[in-house]
C-alpha cells in the first residue's frame, strides 16, 4: 500500500492558544468513499484575539473565504458517504492552501485595503501559525493516512470556489480542475463532468506552480490528486450548491472504480 509520509508536528501545537477551537471540522470520518476531500477555505471565523478589523462588507466577499464551497462539500460529504476536512478560519485570517513562509499566507492588504489585525510581529505571526496551521494541517495528515489504510487507490480532492471576475476580465469557465504532479484525477474529473458547462484544465489559474495543500500531503506519493474550482456565481444559492454536489459526486463515482470501495 502506497502511504504519504508519517508527517507530525506535534510539537509545534504545544503553544497553541488554550481558548482557541479547533480550526476544522471533519466530516464523515469513518467514510467509505475511498478518498479525501479538503476544503481550506471553508471558513468564516476570526478567532478570538485575532479579528482582522475589516469592514463587514469585506466578510461577504471571496477574499474573505470560498463562496458556496462549505455547503456544497457537506451535501457531497452527504451523497458520497466521503471523509471531508473543513478549514474554519478565514483565509484572510491565515490562507490554509500556502506555506507560512509565503507573504500571502497572512496578508497585509486586501485590494489595497490595509488589515490592522494582521500587522503582526514575528512572535504574533508564529502564535497564528500554531494555533491555526500546524493543527489543521496535522488534522489533515491523519485522516487522510486513515483513509489510506481503508483504501488502496484513494483519491485526494481539494475543493474550491472561485470568483467570476479577476482584474477586469471575465473567466469564462463554470469550474476547472488544477494540479501539478499529476493531470490523472483531473483528466478523469474533466471526463466525469462532461456536459456541466465550460470546463477548464489547469483554469482558472495553473497549479503547476504549486499548489499547498494538494502537494504537501500527496507529491511522490502515486496516489491521484488535484484541486477544482467552481466559478461562485454557480453556487450562491441552495440549488446551485446541490446542483454542483450532484455533478461532483456522480464524476468522482465514475472516477473511483467499484473494486476501490472496500
Amino acid at each position: 500500500m502506497r502511504r504519504a509520509g508519517g508527517w507530525n508536528g506535534s510539537k509545534r501545537c504545544a503553544g497553541m492558544d488554550k481558548a482557541m477551537r479547533e480550526p476544522f471540522e471533519i466530516l464523515n470520518r469513518e467514510g467509505g468513499f475511498p478518498g479525501l476531500i479538503v476544503v481550506d477555505h471553508a471558513g468564516t471565523e476570526e478567532p478570538e484575539g485575532h479579528a482582522l478589523g475589516l469592514a463587514p462588507e469585506w466578510h461577504e466577499t471571496h477574499h474573505f473565504y470560498d463562496i458556496g464551497v462549505e455547503p456544497m462539500a457537506r451535501m457531497l460529504a452527504d451523497r458520497l458517504e466521503a471523509p471531508v476536512i473543513l478549514g474554519t478560519v478565514s483565509r484572510l485570517v491565515l490562507d490554509l492552501n500556502r506555506w507560512i513562509a509565503d507573504p500571502r499566507s497572512i496578508l497585509r492588504a486586501v485590494e489595497d485595503v490595509p488589515i490592522p489585525g494582521n500587522v503582526l510581529s514575528d512572535e504574533g505571526r508564529a502564535s497564528r501559525q500554531d494555533g491555526i496551521f500546524w493543527p489543521y494541517h496535522i488534522a489533515l495528515d491523519l485522516l487522510w493516512q486513515k483513509v489510506q489504510a481503508r483504501h488502496a487507490d484513494p483519491v485526494f480532492l481539494a475543493l474550491h470556489t472561485c470568483t467570476r471576475h479577476m482584474d477586469g476580465q471575465r473567466r469564462p469557465w463554470d469550474a476547472g480542475t488544477i494540479w501539478n504532479e499529476s493531470p490523472a484525477l483531473s483528466q478523469a474529473l474533466l471526463s466525469g463532468l462532461d456536459g456541466c458547462g465550460v470546463l477548464g484544465d489547469n483554469q482558472p489559474y495553473s497549479g503547476r506552480g504549486g499548489i499547498y495543500s494538494v502537494d504537501r500531503h500527496t507529491w511522490g506519493t502515486g496516489f491521484r490528486a488535484c484541486g477544482l474550482e467552481v466559478s461562485n456565481d454557480l453556487v450562491e444559492t441552495r440549488a446551485g450548491q446541490a446542483a454542483w454536489a450532484d455533478h461532483l459526486a456522480r464524476a468522482l463515482q465514475r472516477t473511483v472504480p467499484t473494486s476501490a470501495r472496500t
